[in-house]
């Protein structure tokens, strides 16, 4: 009775938009996104009948013309796929369900050979995409889409072994869940933590941005880190100011967060204040760390905005810039230039 209930409620999740010619609400589209990962025959059996998002070698299909668009993103159909990758039914990753009840999901095609690729790429007018750049070329939301489905796919592939016995894993038909073939133990994907906090002085005319080695000349962001286990988040971003820069912070302030694939983060975006004091700088993580004033900041903000792909074609002349806008980063500090209340600064990034 219970499992002919619930095919029952599938069914009808399933064909309501397409009676009734609406979109169906949050609650059923994550009801019905949980149910698709518990049940395998029932996720199988709706794959040919959703959309998906390819990715070549972490690359995802993307339309480079219609940036900054809803048409940036590459949803194509079973019968579509099929023609240039036909595993598709046995390595496809379950990623959402779309408003109007479509099952979404997302597929690594590897290297496909040449000829293939460009028929591909020729047909739907779009490319296959480093990720960090196509992350800046799309919505916010959409930035998340891309984040989660790379980060479930590369998760799927880095442990196709169990960490508990070494024994070869087998995934469910979602992709959501790897069960050892030996010691039966079960593993989930998941995010790890971090604090990311822009930190200011009492007057809030000032803030401390860091640079790494790594990032490209003028670039500064945020003070970043992972946090340690049996941390709070007020934990790490205490903990990681101190490590990086030398100074004691207090009214830690959770402000945002946001998914990052790099390598499958969950950024959590804080503001903290410390007393404007000589910084400490930890050489072994940072190249510099500087305070800077409201007026610095406000002119590194308008030149980011200006070109926000300046991270990416380089900066030469080494003058001061921020993350752009598809950075967590890029919003606390922005936001912070402009004076947004705190509370009300998730409303203006969502």
């Amino acid at each position: 009775m219970i499992i002919s209930s619930l095919f029952r409620r599938v069914n009808s999740i399933r064909l309501l938009p397409r009676l009734l010619q609406r979109n169906i609400c949050y609650v059923e589209r994550i009801r019905f996104l949980q149910y698709l990962k518990e049940q395998d025959s029932v996720c199988a059996s709706h794959i040919p009948g959703g959309k998906f998002l390819l990715y070549s070698q972490s690359k995802p299909l993307l339309r480079i013309d219609k940036a900054n668009t809803e048409d940036a993103l590459v949803w194509l159909t079973y019968p579509e796929v099929i023609q240039y990758y036909p595993q598709v039914l046995s390595s496809s990753i379950l990623l959402d369900v779309a408003e109007d009840g479509t099952p979404r999901y997302s597929v690594q095609v590897g290297a496909l050979p040449t000829t293939t690729q460009d028929k591909l790429e020729s047909t739907t007018g779009a490319t296959f995409t480093d990720l960090r750049l196509a992350l800046f070329m799309v919505s916010w939301r959409d930035a998340h889409t891309l984040s989660r489905a790379n980060s479930v796919l590369l998760w799927n592939r880095n442990n196709a072994f169990c960490g508990k016995c070494g024994s070869p894993t087998e995934r469910n038909a979602a992709g959501h869940l790897r069960r050892c073939s030996s010691c039966n133990m079960t593993h989930y994907p998941s995010a790890i933590p971090v604090g990311i906090v822009l930190v200011t002085d009492p007057s809030h005319q000032n803030i401390v941005l860091v640079r790494q080695p790594r990032q490209p000349p003028g670039m500064y962001s945020c003070i970043a880190g992972f946090s340690d286990v049996g941390e709070s988040l007020e934990d790490t971003v205490h903990r990681e100011v101190a490590e990086e820069v030398g100074i004691e912070v207090s009214s830690v302030r959770y402000v945002a967060s946001q998914h990052w694939p790099f390598p499958g983060s969950l950024m959590a975006g804080c503001f903290a204040v410390a007393e404007k004091q000589e910084l400490a700088i930890d050489e072994n993580e940072l190249q510099d760390a500087r305070w800077f004033s409201r007026d610095e900041i406000s002119t590194a903000v308008d030149r980011i905005n200006a070109n926000p792909y300046l991270r990416l074609r380089g900066n030469p002349s080494g003058v001061l810039f921020i993350p752009p806008p598809g950075a967590i980063a890029y919003h606390l500090i922005s936001h912070w230039v402009k004076g947004t209340p705190v509370q009300e600064i998730h409303q203006h990034i969502y």
